[in-house]
């Protein structure tokens, strides 16, 4: 391999990072014909690359690209350059992309209606998993396959949840949890599985490619597939989104996340350091300074769990569950309130 693109794949440490770069640079390099040319290039002189880097910017513009996706087209070029020491300049190169004037969209959360209705209209025991999944733990995409989430980074925690390793054995790795509702869900489709002929072993991924109604432990979900299916459970449900300029009001992913961030932050008693946490938030000293264990994020999480949950049924099961165990709590206060009475009159009799 050509020295100068060994240099680029190494400073990359993600497997999802490393195709969105590649075909970043790749597009780049037929830009400035010299396609599978990396060491050539490297060894042109800076003013030839100044002067690529800013035609490839006009050429974005020309095409009305926005500016902050001409920024991200950039950050795989600026890799390449800078791990070969090449001298260029980014920031008179960042004067050139055009400056973003449309109002930004993708602002809103799903409501758990816009969630009940993707749950409805669809049969497909994988896709009801996802829905939840995502509704549960507000994770970015790329939880799925960064690495690849497997069984062995599922864990059993009380109450009928589920613990979820997300980023293992990276400087991003944090815990995320299923909702009951989530969990069943995920077994659900595990079960189907199974019964369709997968052997389920700790490295099978959690979610899997569905090929002629079979499915093969090997095929795991990618990103794309991932968007391909949600586009078409919104376009089904008939999500509610109004278009703001180049977006929608409610994105494709993200419009969990927004939900799950809401939920966190307007539950008052859920401690606010921990919830940037299950957002996977650097949230300035504390971000780095407070390690909280899996069992301590859990039990903020408990307290946004109803909340979470999207049917209306599951709602009012906890409700009641939380209403029983109230009164369950009550009762025995005042069982023990009467004892020490008691205790209190045998003092006296003596």
């Amino acid at each position: 391999m050509q020295r100068s693109l060994l240099l680029f794949e190494n400073a990359i440490h993600s497997d999802a990072t490393m195709k969105l770069y590649t075909k970043g640079l790749q597009n780049f390099m037929q830009f400035v014909g010299y396609e599978n040319k990396h060491d050539e290039y490297a060894s042109l002189h800076s003013k030839v690359i100044d002067k690529h880097l800013e035609d490839y910017v006009l050429y974005q513009s020309h095409r009305k690209i926005k500016g902050i996706t001409v920024r991200n087209y950039l950050k795989p070029i600026y890799l390449f350059l800078d791990v070969n020491r090449i001298q260029y300049f980014p920031k008179a190169i960042n004067r050139l992309i055009p400056r973003d004037k449309t109002k930004k969209g993708s602002s809103k959360p799903f409501t758990d209606k816009d969630i009940q209705d993707m749950l409805d209209y669809t049969n497909s025991s994988r896709n009801k998993a996802l829905v939840l999944f995502f509704s549960s733990i507000g994770g970015r995409p790329a939880v799925l396959t960064d690495p690849i989430l497997c069984f062995k980074h599922l864990h059993v925690m009380p109450h009928g949840c589920k613990a979820v390793l997300m980023y293992e054995n990276s400087d991003e790795e944090y815990w995320g949890f299923l909702t009951p509702e989530a969990s069943n869900a995920l077994e659900v489709y595990r079960d189907e599985r199974i019964r369709n002929g997968e052997i389920i072993s700790q490295e099978s991924p959690l979610f899997a490619i569905q090929k002629k109604n079979r499915f093969k432990e090997e095929l795991y979900l990618s990103i794309p597939a991932l968007n391909s299916i949600f586009e078409n459970l919104e376009r089904k449900a008939n999500i509610e989104k109004i278009k703001t300029g180049y977006r929608y009001d409610k994105a494709l992913m993200y419009g969990f996340r927004k939900r799950f961030n809401t939920i966190l932050k307007i539950e008052s008693t859920v401690n606010s350091n921990i919830a940037e946490k299950l957002l996977a938030h650097k949230n300035g000293l504390d971000g780095v300074y407070l390690k909280p264990t899996r069992e301590e994020c859990f039990e903020e999480f408990l307290k946004a769990v109803p909340e979470l949950t999207v049917s209306k049924a599951e709602k009012l099961s906890l409700k009641l569950e939380k209403s029983e165990s109230e009164k369950d709590k009550k009762i025995l206060k005042l069982e023990l309130e009467m004892k020490e009475v008691y205790k209190l009159l045998e003092q006296i009799r003596n």
